[in-house]
């Protein structure tokens, strides 16, 4: 095998190893000799490819939040704004349920780690299509789109910190985020109630 694809084997694994830490205890608990443990590496291998903790975190929010920008731009755009919005949600909510990456980048961009613009974006894409669907007469007259943009942002945060305390193996007994969706849809949209 050669240097450069050791090097960048070394630095997936680090990549992804902090992704279970940082999701997991968050950045200010993640312990970099813990990281190094977990993808069996020295710390002088950590250093060679991330100077800080920072970088590294730098290194898992762009990773992690790339497959919410690709979900995000392949979201259909059609003429029923909430068939749009439950594609969008359950494909991101997918990706937060499997996705070590996913969950830790949004965990450290919680956090305040890492320079993203994904948490305005992902918003502003929520509350346009509830826009939509309130001026075509989707969304119940009684409900507010910004209002249903922060139901909505609890909904996701909620799956997501499910998947975050879910333990090696667990099998979860709570609704999978489809079923919660229909439930929360069947409260939002206009003839469902």
């Amino acid at each position: 095998m050669k240097n450069s694809e050791k090097a960048a084997r070394t630095r997936a694994n680090l990549v992804l190893a902090a992704a279970h830490h940082f999701d997991r205890y968050g950045y200010v608990a993640t312990v970099l000799n813990s990281v190094c443990a977990e993808a069996g590496v020295t710390l002088g291998a950590l250093t060679f490819h991330f100077r800080c903790k920072a970088e590294l975190a730098s290194a898992v929010v762009d990773e992690g939040l790339g497959e919410l920008q690709r979900i995000l731009r392949a979201c259909p755009d059609t003429d029923r704004p909430l068939h749009d919005l439950s594609a969008l949600l359950l494909q991101a909510t997918t990706a937060l349920r499997n996705n070590v990456l996913t969950r830790a980048a949004t965990r450290l961009t919680e956090e305040g780690h890492g320079d993203s613009h994904w948490p305005g974006t992902w918003h502003a894409e929520v509350l346009r299509l509830l826009e939509r669907a309130s001026v075509i007469g989707e969304l119940a007259e009684d409900v507010r789109p910004t209002t249903a943009v922060c139901l909505i942002t609890h909904a996701v945060e909620g799956a997501t910190r499910e998947a975050r305390n879910a333990g090696v193996g667990d099998v979860s007994t709570a609704p999978d985020f489809a079923e919660i969706w229909r439930a929360v849809l069947g409260g939002l949209a206009a003839g469902m109630r």
